[in-house]
């Protein structure tokens, strides 16, 4: 996402949709409305921060999301551990792009 965006223009079919949906590569390359005119293509996205507007449903769901943690629903990938310490080493990992997975500070 991101930076990727011009190749998911190029890898949808004719009159295909590219959902643009976060920010992680970095900011998106422009977009001609031309191209997707000449080419049939539509590019729709959204964030969830203006779907959750409401502090109440945020903290239901982030609830019902620690729950799966906790019972072993979902299972959180780790990528790396660093001690607080280190943090600067710990975002040179997030920024190295390696990171697959969360990235843990420890206290």
């Amino acid at each position: 996402v991101g930076t990727t965006l011009d190749a998911s223009l190029a890898a949808v079919r004719t009159g295909g949709q590219v959902v643009f949906y976060g920010m992680a590569g970095g900011d998106p390359e422009k977009v001609d409305p031309r191209r997707l005119m000449d080419e049939s293509k539509t590019l729709t996205g959204g964030d969830l921060w203006n779907v959750l507007t409401s502090l109440e449903e945020r903290k239901r769901r982030v609830a019902e999301l620690f729950s799966w943690i906790t019972e072993g629903k979902l299972k959180v990938r780790i990528a790396k551990r660093f001690p607080l310490a280190d943090t600067r080493a710990a975002h040179e990992f997030l920024e190295s792009r390696a990171a697959i997975g969360k990235v843990l500070l420890i206290p």
